[in-house]
C-alpha cells in the first residue's frame, strides 16, 4: 500500500488503513449523510486552528472519521494565524512547523500568507468542510455508555475527543490607567496599519513575541523611533536553524549546568555589549530552560543602529503625551525599585497578545493538583481518561515543542488507545508516568511538564511506545505514521467497534449552497 501526499495532481487519492480507496478532492454531487461509517471510531475535534486541521488529517490518514467544531466562522480556519497581521511570520525555522507530511514550505521563516495557504491546501484536499461545524462554541462534553457527546446528542456519538483550542484565543487588550487622557492613538499589535506609525514615535507595551513583531512592523513602516517597554526578562536566541535545532534536541537540564553554558555563550557571542538585556544569572524565573525564548536576531541589529530601544520596567499609567514608566535595572523584580520616567510617543501599541483558551468544556474530575494540566500523560492525555487528547493546548513553555510533527504522533496514540483496549493506559499507569517525569526532571515552576523541548517529547513517545509490550504492534504506526507502516496493525483494520445498543442521532449534512454543515430535523437510528 503506497501513501500519496502530493497535491500537485488533480486527483489526490489515499488508500486508507481499513482497505478502501478514498478520493479526498472529488466533490460529491449530492449531500452525503454524516457519518458515513458509523461503525468506525469517530473523533470530535474542538478547534479549527493549525492543530485541529492537522489532527483531522492525521485521523483520516489512519482510516478513521472525525468532526471539527469551531467557535468562530470559516474565517477562523488556521486559528491565531487567521487573526494576526499580514506581516506576521514564523519565529522558528519552518522545519519545526511540519504539522503534516503534505506541508511544503518555500521559505525558512514562512509568513502568515504562506502558513494559511498550507492550511487551506490541507482543508480542501481532505474535504474537511463536510466534517466541520462553524459558529459552534463547545460549552461542555460528557460521556454516556462509553461514548462522548459534544454539547448535546445533536451531533451523534464520538469515541474520542481532541481539544485543539491552542494557547492563543481572543485578543487580549487590557485597559490602561489614564488612557482617557492620552492624546495619541492606542492600538493592539494584531490590528496595525502602515499609516498608523509612519513618521511617529511609537511605544510598544509588552515583552514577548508580539512585541518583537510590533517593533519590526513600526521600524519597517517609517516610525521615527520605537521603544519597547517590557516588564519581563526573556532570553533572545539568534535566528540560526542549526543552533535552534541543537537547543530543541536537548532533554531538560536537571542541574542547570547545560543552561549555564548556553547562557554564557549567548552573552559572549550574541548579546555582546547588550548583555544588560539578558536575564541575570540565577534569576528567580530560572534559566533558559524555564521559559520560552524569543527567536530573533534582528532586534539587536536595530538597537545597535539606534532605530529602537528595549527597556525593562513597569508601566504605571498613560499620560497626555506618553507612558509613565518605572525603569528597573537588571535583576530587580517587577514592582521593585527603579527610576520613574515618562516615555513620550504619539502611538501606543498594546503587544499583549491573546487570551489563553480554557479547557472548561472537558470533564473536571481530577482532584489532585499534581495531575492537572499540563502534568498529564505525555502532556496531552488526562490521567483519568485516555480517550481525550488535549494537543498543543496544555503547553506552557518550551523550545520547538509546538506546531510540529508531534501532532500526528499524538493523534496516532489516540487512535491506538481507542481501538485497542490492551494498549490503553490505566489511570494508575498514567499517574505513575507523571511521577517518573517529576522525579527525573529538575522541579520546574508549574510542574514537571511546564517546560518541554522537542527532543524530550519524542524521547517520551519512544520510551512509552517501546516500554509497553501491548504497544509494540503499534510502535511503527505511531512513530512513523501510516505512510511508512502500512497503516494500523492488521488485526484492527477490518474489525469494527461493536456496541450492544443502536445509536440514535440527528445526522449532519453538508449544504453546498450555504457552504455549511446543518443538522437534520429527523433522527436516524443505526445498529452496530
Amino acid at each position: 500500500m503506497v501513501a500519496m501526499y502530493s497535491f500537485k495532481y488533480p486527483l489526490f487519492t489515499r488508500q486508507l488503513s481499513f482497505g478502501t480507496l478514498l478520493d479526498l478532492t472529488e466533490k460529491q454531487e449530492a449531500p452525503q449523510p454524516y457519518p458515513s461509517r458509523p461503525c468506525r471510531p469517530r473523533v470530535a475535534i474542538i478547534g479549527a486552528g493549525i492543530t485541529g486541521v492537522a489532527t483531522a488529517c492525521h485521523i483520516i490518514d489512519a482510516g478513521y472519521d472525525c468532526h471539527i467544531f469551531e467557535a468562530g466562522s470559516e474565517d477562523h480556519i488556521g486559528g491565531v494565524w487567521s487573526q494576526v497581521n499580514e506581516t506576521s511570520s514564523l519565529q522558528v525555522p519552518s522545519s519545526f512547523y511540519k504539522f503534516h507530511p503534505a506541508v511544503e514550505w518555500s521559505s525558512l521563516y514562512p509568513n502568515r500568507q504562506e502558513i494559511l495557504g498550507q492550511v487551506k491546501k490541507l482543508w480542501d484536499n481532505y474535504d474537511l468542510a463536510k466534517r466541520s461545524t462553524f459558529n459552534c462554541r463547545v460549552e461542555n462534553t460528557y460521556k454516556e455508555d462509553g461514548k462522548w457527546y459534544v454539547n448535546s446528542h445533536s451531533f451523534g456519538a464520538f469515541d474520542g475527543l481532541v481539544a485543539a483550542v491552542g494557547t492563543c484565543g481572543e485578543m487580549y487588550n487590557p485597559g490602561m490607567l489614564g488612557q482617557q487622557h492620552y492624546k495619541g492613538k492606542i492600538l493592539h499589535s494584531s490590528q496595525l496599519a502602515k499609516s498608523d506609525v509612519r513618521g511617529k514615535n511609537v511605544l510598544v507595551i509588552g515583552g514577548g513575541a508580539s512585541a518583537v513583531e510590533a517593533l519590526e512592523f513600526a521600524v519597517d513602516n517609517g516610525a521615527l523611533q520605537t521603544t519597547v517597554l517590557a516588564r519581563s526578562e526573556k532570553w533572545f536566541l539568534p535566528r540560526h536553524a542549526t543552533l535552534n535545532a541543537a537547543l530543541a534536541a536537548t532533554v531538560g537540564d536537571r542541574w542547570g549546568i547545560l543552561a549555564w553554558i548556553i547562557e554564557f555563550l549567548l552573552r559572549l557571542f550574541f548579546y555582546k555589549e547588550l548583555s544588560e538585556m539578558a536575564p541575570p544569572v540565577n534569576c528567580e524565573k530560572g534559566g533558559i530552560y524555564s521559559g520560552t525564548p524569543i527567536c530573533n536576531s534582528r532586534v539587536f541589529d536595530l538597537i545597535r543602529k539606534g532605530r529602537c530601544q528595549w527597556l525593562r520596567g513597569d508601566v504605571q499609567c498613560l499620560t497626555e503625551d506618553g507612558v509613565s514608566f518605572n525603569r528597573r535595572k537588571r535583576g530587580v523584580l517587577p514592582g521593585g525599585e527603579g527610576e520613574l520616567v515618562v516615555e513620550k510617543g504619539q502611538v501606543v501599541i498594546m503587544a499583549t497578545g491573546f487570551k489563553r483558551p480554557q479547557l472548561n468544556f472537558l470533564p473536571q474530575s481530577v482532584k489532585s493538583s499534581k495531575y492537572k494540566s499540563p502534568n498529564w500523560y505525555l502532556q496531552a492525555f488526562p490521567t483519568e481518561d485516555a480517550s481525550i487528547a488535549a494537543i498543543n493546548c496544555t503547553w506552557l513553555d518550551g523550545i520547538g515543542s509546538i506546531g510540529g510533527g508531534h501532532i500526528g504522533v499524538y493523534a496516532r496514540f489516540l487512535v491506538a488507545f481507542l481501538v485497542d483496549r490492551q494498549a490503553r493506559p490505566t489511570t494508575w499507569m498514567m499517574q505513575r508516568w507523571v511521577d517518573l517525569v517529576e522525579m527525573l526532571k529538575r522541579p520546574y515552576k508549574g510542574g514537571p511538564l511546564a517546560f518541554v523541548t522537542t527532543m524530550e517529547l519524542y524521547f517520551w513517545f519512544l520510551f512509552m511506545a517501546a516500554a509497553q509490550p501491548s504497544m509494540w504492534k503499534w510502535f511503527k504506526f505511531i512513530i512513523m505514521g501510516p505512510e511508512e507502516s502500512n497503516g494500523v496493525p492488521e488485526q484492527f483494520k477490518e474489525a469494527p467497534l461493536k456496541s450492544s445498543k443502536p445509536v440514535k442521532f440527528n445526522p449532519v449534512y453538508y449544504d453546498e449552497k450555504s457552504g455549511r454543515s446543518v443538522i437534520a430535523e429527523t433522527p436516524v437510528v443505526l445498529s452496530r
